[in-house]
């Protein structure tokens, strides 16, 4: 979709709509901290996950491409500027379920923070489940 809009743009147009669309991001190593928190489900503890990756400068010029929804769900809408994402996605399980998510990104040169909420019917009733994503450069790749 965003190759289409950019041929659709006039030459000149190009290299500043392409400037508005790379996250400001620097590359290197990344540390990202996701945590899910589940509110509804008794006393289930919060379950964080920490990883490395490494981020290069062709990533980061990608734009939007450089977000890739998990298998199972896909994405309804994004918005992204150089600081910032707002998405919604949508994830089927294998049994035909639906979850519907909404989240948002803060892109902040040599961090990025943001958080991603969704409610989800369960035979135990609905299940609110919010993840807070951390991230920030630590080094080179």
């Amino acid at each position: 979709m965003m190759r289409a809009l950019f041929a659709a743009l006039p030459l000149i147009a190009l290299p500043f709509a392409t400037q508005a669309e790379t996250p400001n991001i620097q590359p290197g190593l990344w540390e990202n901290q996701n945590t899910m928190i589940m509110e509804g489900m008794g006393n289930m503890p919060d379950q964080t996950e920490t990883t490395t990756e490494c981020v290069t400068q062709e990533d980061i010029d990608q734009g939007e491409s450089i977000i890739e929804p998990p298998e199972g769900c896909s994405m309804d809408q994004m918005d992204m500027s150089a600081d910032r994402m707002d998405y919604t996605m949508v994830c089927t399980d294998p049994q035909g379920g639906q979850m519907q998510m909404e989240g948002s990104m803060r892109f902040m040169g040599d961090r990025a923070e943001g958080e991603m909420t969704s409610e989800m019917d369960t035979p135990m009733g609905t299940v609110n489940v919010r993840m807070e994503m951390r991230g920030e450069r630590i080094g080179d790749c």
